[in-house]
């Protein structure tokens, strides 16, 4: 049986597993960058603003595990994002601590852009075997 075939029926689990190490490295950056954050509105909005992110991410992990393309470019969207997020670490975080926080910020954006574009890249492929193979979707259906 070919690659493209086993894409019929296997999950995206490798997508999938890279978001969810976005998803923990991100999580480990929530925790040492709330415990030194000063206790005031900005660290409610941060809390907030990190669980609804928690929980998108988590939605783009098991959509991506279905060869969601859509959800591809979301994952793509989040790990820019934390890139983008290097900027607004406070000079105040000095290093050791500034270091992690950095260093969990670029490795969570590369688990991100590697997991959603070899989710991408699947689902393209996927949809290409499925058209030129002239496969029903009765076939996916359980």
């Amino acid at each position: 049986m070919k690659q493209h075939e086993k894409w019929l029926y296997q999950e995206n689990t490798a997508s999938q597993g890279l978001m969810l190490l976005y998803l923990l490295g991100n999580s480990a950056f929530i925790i040492g960058y709330v415990n030194r954050m000063n206790v005031d509105y900005e660290l409610g909005i941060f809390v907030l603003l990190n669980i609804f992110l928690s929980l998108v991410s988590f939605l783009v992990a098991v959509r991506q595990k279905a060869y969601a393309i859509r959800w591809g470019y979301a994952g793509i969207a989040l790990g820019v994002y934390q890139f983008l997020r290097l900027a607004w670490i406070p000079e105040e975080i000095t290093n050791p601590s500034r270091i992690l926080l950095v260093a969990l910020l670029i490795v969570t954006g590369i688990f991100a852009l590697a997991g959603s574009t070899i989710c991408i890249k699947r689902s393209l492929e996927r949809q290409k075997f499925i058209v030129e193979n002239q496969i029903g979707l009765a076939t996916f259906q359980r």
